[in-house]
């Protein structure tokens, strides 16, 4: 297999917007929202998706032949991510052992969804060379179409990738880099064009006040987009629009509604965000509802509801939790991202924190 990085160049697009979709993970109706509210025409808007289309979410293939439909429409272009790479190892029966493993422990894969539409199923015992073949047999176009995918989109102005390149000189000799680099919004390097990539949930990268919404360092010239949509709890799917001079962005998620019936006042002197990556935690006391521990990563010792503590491969984590009490006004709509006990952790125009549950009275649409 040529691991050389796939560039497709596209030229200057200046008639309307340019809209960059990252993340999808198979959530069709997330997709069609945010292009709703994008209000995306693709006979004047330039779409780009970049990667991670499939797997993890519930309609993988219908997503799938939405994108291709997409596609052939004009002006819309998609981007290969780690996550579709499973229909290219099925496509080119390649690595079968480690694709085996990946659908034996994957619940929702687009190979599942295919498999079920044609009477098939997986299990420990299964020939995947015949599997795959099957599979090429009564799916050639979809798994074409992912096969073929680029790695890199650019442009005059724009570099689209799904996790990040080595360089913007050299995107890098393995097509790996621009799949699976971590934590590129990091990166000490700086662009002249502009770099957008999904890949890493955006709130990876806070530790104060955590926001699902897309991050821009200027310094750097990057955008990080994925709002950790089907992944995260509070997860959203974001588009970045470009337009002219005016950089906008829409969001969707599909979490209960509620909304504030009493104001509540700014609470927090020091709020703090655990996440994911960093939030593993030494335990220091544990009681009925909350446990005293210090985060590693932070350098803090804290309070933290039992709720988010998890233990993962023989180390304990407090993944995803904020002391941020979130200030809020009577009438403003929140979305629940979880509830526990007397509370509830809630999003607020992308932003994640906690309140009362007595603050809030949930809606029924």
């Amino acid at each position: 297999m040529n691991r050389k990085p796939v560039v497709l160049n596209l030229p200057a697009f200046q008639q309307g917007k340019t809209i960059v979709i990252s993340d999808i993970h198979g959530n069709l109706k997330a997709l069609k929202h945010v292009l709703s509210l994008c209000h995306y025409d693709n006979s004047n808007d330039r779409l780009i998706l970049a990667g991670d289309l499939l797997e993890k979410g519930e309609e993988n293939l219908t997503t799938l032949r939405y994108i291709i439909q997409l596609c052939e429409q004009g002006n819309a272009y998609a981007l290969m991510g780690n996550c579709d790479f499973t229909v290219k190892n099925a496509f080119l029966s390649y690595r079968l052992d480690f694709l085996k493993q990946i659908l034996l422990t994957r619940k929702n894969s687009v190979l599942h969804e295919m498999a079920n539409e044609i009477g098939m199923s997986l299990n420990k015992n299964t020939d995947m060379e015949v599997y795959c073949a099957t599979l090429r047999k009564h799916f050639l176009k979809e798994m074409a179409f992912i096969n073929d995918l680029p790695h890199v989109i650019e442009t005059p102005d724009m570099i689209f990738t799904h996790a990040g390149i080595a360089s913007e000189k050299q995107y890098g000799d393995d097509f790996k880099i621009t799949m699976t680099t971590p934590m590129f919004f990091e990166t000490k390097q700086t662009f002249e064009k502009k770099v957008i990539c999904g890949h890493m949930p955006v709130t990876e990268y806070q530790k104060y006040i955590a926001s699902f919404d897309p991050l821009y360092d200027p310094k750097k010239n990057i955008y990080s987009i994925d709002g950790g949509n089907i992944v995260k709890k509070g997860g959203q799917l974001n588009a970045l629009i470009f337009e002219q001079h005016h950089v906008d962005v829409k969001r969707y998620d599909d979490l209960p509604t509620a909304i504030c019936i009493q104001s509540v006042d700014y609470q927090n002197q020091i709020p703090l965000f655990v996440t994911w990556n960093r939030g593993e935690i030494e335990i220091l006391k544990k009681e009925r509802y909350q446990s005293y521990i210090y985060c590693l990563h932070l350098k803090r010792a804290f309070w933290v509801d039992n709720e988010f503590i998890e233990q993962r491969h023989g180390k304990w984590y407090a993944s995803d939790y904020t002391n941020y009490q979130i200030p809020l006004k009577e009438g403003d709509i929140v979305k629940i991202v979880r509830e526990y006990r007397d509370k509830a952790q809630i999003k607020k125009d992308g932003v994640l924190g906690w309140t009362y549950l007595k603050n809030l009275r949930k809606l029924n649409y």
